[in-house]
C-alpha cells in the first residue's frame, strides 16, 4: 500500500512518547513493504528540518494554530485559525494529488484541529486515527459519519476515557504504540560485585527515569523515594534523561536531592535518542514509571521493560495494561515516594524477584508489546475498513435502484 501519515508533529521534531510512536508505526509499515511519506508541520525548535528516522520522506509544511516552546501557546484569533485551516487543506489536497495513496494514518490533531478531518475524509481513503492521549481528540459533534473512518486506542484505558467523553468507540480496536525491540537489546547492569549486596556502596540500586521533565510525569516521586531509601542506609544512584518541559523542575529536583544528601547521585543526562536510550538503560536494574496523571499508555515503560529493567509503575491510565502486579513489574502509589521506596526496597532485600521481575517483563513485551505485532495490527484494520466501505457502498447502489 501507499500509505500517507498525518500528524502535527514528527521526528527527529518531538516532545514525547507519541511522536515516537508514529515512527515506530511507520518504521514497522515499512517493514511489510508498504510505501509511506509523511505531513507535517515544521516546529525547528524541537529539533532538526529532516527526513523521518527510517528514511521516509517528510514534508513539514502544515502550520499549527500555536506552538509548544516552552509548553503550550494557543492561537486565539479565530481570522488567522481560519486561514491556517484553509491552508492545511490546501497542502493536503495538494499532497494526495501529488503520489497515489491508498491509505491515511492520522497521529495526534492537537493545534491541527478537528477542521482538517472533513479533507482527510474526503477522497474516501480507509482512514486509521490512532489517539495516543486519555483525552479525546475532538468533541462528539465532530464526529467523523463515515465508513472509512476508524478511531484506534493506543490502550484500553484510552478507549474507555474516550467512551466517556461521548465518542462512540465502546467496541473500537486497540493498538498499542509497542517498543522497537530491534533497537533495544540491551542487558541491564547487575552490579559491579556480584559478591557485594545490592544497595550497598560497591553495588548500588541504580534506578532510571525517562521522560518529559515536569512535574505530572513524576520525576520528583523517584528522587523522594531515593532519599528515604539513602536514609535507611541502601545506596542508590538516580538517573534522569529527558526533555526539560517546566521551566526550573530541574533545578528545584537538583536542589531537593542535595538537601537530603545525594548531591552527585541524582543526575540529568537530558534527551537521548533511541541508540542512546536503549544504552541508557543498560546501566541500570531498574526503571520507574512515575506519571501521575493518566497515561494513554507508556512507550518507555515498555522499553524499559524490553531492555530487561525491573519496571516499578504507577500504573496510571493504560501503563497499568503492561504491568502484572508482582509478576512483570510492581506497582506503586502515584505521587507517592514512600510506598515507591517500599517497593523498591522489596528488590534490594531479594536480589531473585528482582531478576525475575526483569525476564519476565522482557519477555512479555517481547510477545504482546512489540511496533511489528502493532504494523500487522494496522495493515489488517485498513483491509477491514476498505472492505467494509466498499460492502455498504455497494448496498447503498443496491438500495438505490428499482427494478420495472
Amino acid at each position: 500500500m501507499n500509505i500517507l501519515l498525518v500528524s502535527n508533529l514528527y521526528p527527529p521534531q518531538e516532545l514525547g512518547g507519541y511522536g515516537r510512536c508514529m515512527a515506530d508505526f511507520a518504521w514497522g509499515l515499512l517493514q511489510r513493504g508498504h510505501r509511506l511519506r509523511v505531513l507535517t508541520s515544521d516546529a525547528p525548535y524541537l529539533g532538526p528540518s529532516a527526513p523521518g528516522p527510517s528514511g521516509e520522506p517528510v514534508t513539514r509544511s502544515l502550520q499549527l494554530k500555536g506552538n509548544f516552546e516552552r509548553g503550550v501557546s494557543l492561537l486565539r484569533d479565530p481570522q488567522q485559525c481560519a486561514a491556517l485551516d484553509q491552508h492545511n487543506r490546501r497542502v493536503l489536497a495538494d499532497q494526495l494529488a501529488a503520489e497515489p495513496t491508498d491509505a491515511l494514518l492520522l497521529g495526534n490533531l492537537d493545534l491541527l484541529g478537528p477542521e482538517l478531518l472533513e479533507a482527510l475524509l474526503a477522497p474516501g481513503l480507509p482512514l486509521l486515527h490512532h489517539v495516543g492521549f486519555v483525552a479525546p481528540p475532538f468533541e462528539p459533534r465532530h464526529w467523523p459519519q463515515a465508513p472509512h473512518y476508524t478511531l484506534v486506542s493506543a490502550s484500553h484505558a484510552v478507549r474507555q476515557s474516550l467512551v466517556r467523553a461521548g465518542l462512540p468507540v465502546a467496541a473500537g480496536p486497540v493498538v498499542y504504540p509497542g517498543a522497537r525491540i530491534d533497537q533495544l537489546n540491551a542487558k541491564p547492569h547487575l552490579g559491579r560485585r556480584a559478591d557485594a549486596p545490592l544497595g550497598t556502596p560497591v553495588n548500588p540500586l541504580k534506578i532510571c527515569f525517562a521522560g518529559l521533565l515536569m512535574a505530572s510525569k513524576g520525576a520528583h516521586t523517584v528522587v523522594e523515594a531515593a532519599a528515604q531509601l539513602h536514609h535507611q542506609g541502601v545506596s542508590v544512584q538516580v538517573n534522569l534523561a529527558g526533555n526539560p518541559f517546566e521551566t526550573g523542575y530541574w533545578e528545584r529536583l537538583h536542589a531537593f536531592a542535595k538537601s537530603c544528601g545525594l548531591d552527585g547521585l541524582v543526575n540529568w543526562v537530558g534527551p537521548l535518542g533511541r541508540p542512546q536510550l536503549a544504552r541508557f538503560f543498560s546501566l541500570h536494574q531498574v526503571g520507574v514509571f512515575p506519571s501521575i496523571y493518566p497515561e494513554a499508555f507508556g512507550i518507555v515503560a515498555a522499553e524499559m521493560q524490553a531492555c530487561g529493567l525491573a519496571l516499578l509503575s504507577s500504573g496510571v491510565g493504560g501503563a497499568a495494561e503492561l504491568v502484572k502486579d508482582g509478576r512483570t513489574g510492581l506497582l506503586f502509589r502515584a505521587g507517592d515516594g514512600s510506598h515507591l521506596a517500599q517497593q523498591l526496597m522489596r528488590l534490594v532485600r531479594d536480589p531473585d524477584l528482582l531478576r525475575c521481575l526483569q525476564a519476565a517483563g522482557r519477555q512479555r513485551v517481547r510477545e504482546q508489546f512489540s511496533v511489528e505485532l502493532a504494523a500487522q495490527q494496522l495493515e489488517q484494520l485498513w483491509m477491514g475498513t476498505a472492505h467494509q466501505a466498499r460492502g455498504l457502498a455497494t448496498n447503498a447502489a443496491s438500495c438505490g435502484s428499482v427494478t420495472v
